[in-house]
């Protein structure tokens, strides 16, 4: 139809809801971290500050709210298979597996294991990502995140008001 826009034909283009970015300024950004002069500093301060008031160097404030690990996110550590960080799920098991194969200890094939492939939407050892730009999906991640969040930090919100444009 004329005029109509067409669908990408990319999968990873789909136009699904891939989060909200938010640029936040840093002193004397046109230069690289280690080459900021005092000068730039000062004349290019950033937009951090303490009550936001809307002028150029005064548009947000952050504060750090703590962390949620991709690693207990997916849900690939499994202390009781010896598997307590993110090598030993993808590096580690692996090689164990191989190793195990070759002592005639187990059955092969050994499978490597990976977050997310691309050609079949699914992880291999992790479910997390599966259907990457399903909405139904996505939302269940989310609420995994907010879950988590609850659990670690119970005295802090587990979301927040979209912020008002001064």
């Amino acid at each position: 139809i004329s005029g109509m826009p067409s669908m990408p034909t990319d999968p990873t283009m789909d136009g699904l809801h891939s989060g909200i970015w938010y640029s936040l300024p840093g002193a004397c950004p046109s230069e690289t971290f280690g080459a900021k002069s005092d000068e730039c500093m000062t004349t290019m301060s950033g937009g951090q500050c303490e009550v936001v008031d809307g002028t150029k160097q005064c548009t947000y404030n952050a504060e750090y709210a703590g962390e949620i690990r991709m690693d207990d996110l997916s849900g690939i550590l499994d202390e009781g298979r010896g598997i307590h960080t993110y090598e030993d799920w993808w590096k580690t098991s692996y090689e164990q597996c191989l190793n195990a194969v070759a002592r005639g200890e187990r059955a092969g094939p050994c499978v490597h294991n990976a977050e997310y492939n691309v050609q079949t939407d699914e992880g291999v050892g992790t479910s997390f990502w599966n259907g990457k730009h399903d909405i139904e999906q996505g939302l269940r991640r989310m609420d995994r995140l907010r879950q988590l969040f609850r659990e670690k930090y119970p005295h802090l919100p587990d979301s927040l008001a979209e912020p008002a444009c001064l």
